[in-house]
C-alpha cells in the first residue's frame, strides 16, 4: 500500500509523481505479458497460426487459385529451416510439386513458389506431417494439410501499343508492340492489318513479318514502320493497324492508328510542258516547272534528265545554276526563255526565276522527267521504261501539272490553236484562277428539310492570302445574274485546301458523317438557297471568274441541273449524280449516289 497526501505535493512534486505511478504501471503490463507469454512457450505447441495464397488468408480447401501465386504459411514459433525443408510436401494427382521455399528473418514465415507454374484447374495439397520442427524443440501435435485448386484456363487477350503515332515523312520509326496479358499454354498466331491512306513501300516500310507468333511460355513480339520520303505533295496521311486471325487469344477489335506529317523535299516537280501553240517551232513550248519547298541556298545541288521514248533513264542531263531560292518560289526551265514568256504573258510573273536550259530540256510529251539530287533521283513524273505515247500521263501539246499532291494533264494537244495561255482551251493551271468551283449541291435525304442539302463546294488551286477577294451569287430560275450575294471571309487558305459554303452547317455535316472533315474550311451562310435548277457565279472582285450552269436559263430539264443531287468536277468537267438520288439515304456513304469526294 502506498500511502501519500495529496496536499503536502507541492506541483513539482505531484508531476513525479504522476509519472511514477505511470511507470509501476506499464512494469505491471509487462510483467504480466511476460507471464502470459511463458506460459505459451511453456506449452511447448508449434501452430500454424494463419496461410494465404495471393495475399487471401485461407484455412481449408480455397478455389481459382492463380497458377502463378506463391503460398505462405505463418508459424507460432521460429522454425528448423532443415526440419521443415525436408518434411513438407507439395503434391498433386500427378505426383509431388517442384517450388522453392523462403523463410522470413525469423524463421517463423514460410513462402512456397512453384518452380513452375500450377497446372489449370488441378487439385493440389500442402501437407507437413506431425513432428518437432520448432527451433526450441516446439512440437507440431496435429499434421498439418492445406488444399486447393486452381483456376481454370481464360484466353488471355492480345493488345497492341507504340512509341509513337505521330510520324514525320523523312524516315521515323514507330515500334508496334503486341502483347498479351498473361501468358498462354498454347502458341498465339495473327496477322496485322495494314491500311489507311499511305502506301505500303511507297510511304513506309514494316520490319518484322505481319503474320506472327507469341511463343508459348512469351508475352509480346515487335514489329516497326518506317515513313519514307517521297518526293511527292500528297499532304499528310495516316496508317491504320489492326489484328485478323488471331488464333489462342482475344483482341477486343483494338486498332492504332497513325499520322504520317507531309515532308517534301526541299525542291519538287511541280509541271511538265510540251506546248505548241500558232507560230511555235518544234522546242518553243518544252519547259519544266519546279517548287522550291524550302530556302535552298545552292540549287546547283539539284538536276534535271529526260527519259525519252521509254528508254530508261539517261541520268542528271542538266545541272541547275548556282543560286539561292527560297521556299514557295516557283521557277521554269525553258528551252526558249523568251519565246514561253511571249506565250504566257502577265502570268509568266507568277515565276520568281526563269532559266534558259538550251538542249537539255528536250522532251515531246511522250517522256519521262526526272529531278535528281546529285546522281540521285528523287522524283519522276511519268515511266522511265514507258514510252508516254497514249498512257495516261502523256502531255503532247499540252502539259502535266500536279495540284494538290496530284497529277493531271490538259489533254494531248490541247494547246494547239492558241495564241497566248489566255486563249487556250487549257490554260496552264499557275496562270488559272486561284479559287474554283468544285461542286455544287441540292442534296434532299430523310429529314433534311428544304434547305439542310443546300451547298457550294469551292477548291484553292494556289494559296490565297486573303479569301475575301471572292465571292459567290446564285442566279434563281434563269433570270440572270444577281451579282453580289456573299463575300468569303478574310481568311488565309493553301492550295488544295477544300471549302464548304453550306445553308445549314450541322445539318450537312451529319449526313456527310466522317467525310465533312475532308473540308479544311466551312462557312455557313444563308445565301445556299439554290433549288438544284439554278446556276452558282463565282466573283473575283466584281468579275465573275466561273459559272455552273447558265445564269440565263432554268436548269430544269438541263443537263446540268442538279435537283436532289450534285454537280463535281472531274478533270475540269462537271458531272452530275441522277436527279433525287440522295432521296431515301441518311447518310452519304449510302446513298445512291455518294457526293464524289466521300467516295
Amino acid at each position: 500500500m502506498i500511502n501519500f497526501n495529496l496536499k503536502l505535493l507541492s506541483m513539482k512534486n505531484y508531476m513525479n509523481f504522476i509519472n511514477y505511478v505511470a511507470v509501476l504501471l506499464i512494469l505491471l503490463i509487462v510483467s504480466c505479458n511476460d507471464d502470459n507469454e511463458d506460459t505459451a512457450l511453456e506449452e511447448n505447441n508449434l501452430t500454424a497460426l494463419k496461410s494465404n495464397i495471393s495475399g487471401t488468408n485461407f484455412s481449408s480447401a480455397v478455389m481459382d487459385v492463380p497458377v502463378a501465386s506463391p503460398i505462405e504459411i505463418i508459424f507460432s514459433h521460429s522454425l528448423n529451416t532443415d526440419k521443415v525443408t525436408s518434411s513438407l510436401n507439395v503434391t498433386s494427382g500427378s505426383g509431388t510439386v517442384d517450388y522453392g521455399i523462403d523463410f522470413s528473418n525469423t524463421n517463423s514465415t514460410v513462402t512456397l513458389t512453384p518452380n513452375n507454374p500450377f497446372e489449370y484447374q488441378t487439385d493440389y495439397t500442402i501437407s507437413l506431417p506431425a513432428g518437432a520442427y520448432g527451433v526450441n524443440g516446439e512440437t507440431l501435435e496435429n499434421p498439418l494439410t492445406i488444399a486447393f485448386s486452381t483456376e481454370s484456363f481464360v484466353i488471355p487477350n492480345l493488345t497492341l501499343s507504340t512509341d509513337a503515332t505521330e510520324l514525320s515523312e523523312n524516315g521515323e520509326t514507330a515500334v508496334i508492340t503486341a502483347t498479351l496479358s498473361k501468358e498462354s499454354n498454347e502458341d498465339v498466331t495473327g496477322t496485322l492489318v495494314f491500311e489507311g491512306t499511305a502506301t505500303e513501300t511507297a510511304d513506309y516500310i514494316i520490319t518484322g513479318d505481319k503474320m506472327f507468333t507469341i511463343p508459348e511460355g512469351m508475352l509480346s513480339v515487335s514489329f516497326s514502320i518506317t515513313t519514307v520520303l517521297d518526293g511527292e505533295n500528297e499532304g499528310n496521311e495516316t496508317i491504320e493497324v489492326s489484328l485478323t486471325d488471331l488464333s489462342n487469344a482475344t483482341n477486343n477489335e483494338q486498332n492504332l492508328t497513325f499520322a504520317v506529317i507531309e515532308q517534301l523535299p526541299a525542291l519538287s516537280l511541280k509541271g511538265i510542258m510540251a506546248l505548241t501553240w500558232d507560230g511555235a517551232g518544234n522546242n518553243d513550248g518544252k519547259a519544266i516547272h519546279l517548287i522550291a519547298n524550302q530556302d535552298i541556298a545552292d540549287l546547283s545541288i539539284y538536276g534535271l534528265g529526260t527519259a525519252n521514248n521509254g528508254g530508261g533513264t539517261d541520268g542528271n542531263e542538266y545541272t541547275l545554276p548556282a543560286m539561292s531560292v527560297s521556299a514557295g518560289d516557283d521557277i521554269l526551265v525553258a528551252r526558249e526563255v523568251e519565246l514561253i514568256s511571249a506565250y504566257f504573258g502577265n502570268c509568266v510573273s507568277e515565276f520568281e526565276h526563269l532559266i534558259t536550259a538550251e538542249t537539255a530540256i528536250n522532251q515531246n510529251g511522250d517522256d519521262a522527267i526526272e529531278l535528281f539530287q546529285g546522281d540521285t533521283v528523287i522524283e519522276t513524273y511519268g515511266d522511265n521504261s514507258v514510252d508516254g505515247t497514249g498512257e495516261s500521263w502523256e502531255y503532247k501539246g499540252s502539259w502535266a501539272y500536279k495540284f494538290d499532291g496530284f497529277w493531271t494533264t490538259g489533254g494531248v494537244d490541247c494547246s494547239v490553236g492558241s495564241t497566248t495561255v489566255d486563249t487556250s482551251s487549257c490554260p496552264y493551271p499557275i496562270c488559272a484562277e486561284a479559287l474554283m468551283i468544285q461542286g455544287v449541291m441540292a442534296l434532299k435525304w430523310e429529314g433534311s428539310g428544304s434547305n439542310g442539302g443546300k451547298a457550294v463546294h469551292l477548291k484553292a488551286t494556289k494559296n490565297i492570302a486573303d479569301l475575301s477577294i471572292y465571292s459567290i451569287g446564285v442566279a434563281n430560275n434563269g433570270g440572270g445574274t444577281d451579282g453580289i450575294e456573299f463575300t468569303l471571309p478574310a481568311i488565309a487558305v493553301e492550295e488544295g485546301d477544300d471549302i464548304l459554303l453550306s445553308r445549314e452547317q450541322a445539318t450537312l455535316a451529319s449526313y456527310f458523317g466522317s467525310c465533312i472533315s475532308s473540308f479544311e474550311h466551312i462557312i455557313e451562310t444563308e445565301t445556299m438557297n439554290q433549288n438544284g435548277d439554278d446556276a452558282i457565279e463565282l466573283f473575283n472582285g466584281d468579275v465573275i471568274v466561273e459559272t455552273y450552269g447558265d445564269a440565263n436559263v432554268d436548269g430544269t430539264g438541263e443537263a446540268w441541273e442538279y435537283s436532289g443531287t450534285w454537280a463535281y468536277k472531274v478533270d475540269g468537267v462537271f458531272m452530275t449524280g441522277d436527279l433525287d438520288c440522295a432521296a431515301g439515304s441518311t447518310n452519304t456513304q449510302d446513298s445512291a449516289c455518294s457526293y464524289p469526294s466521300c467516295n
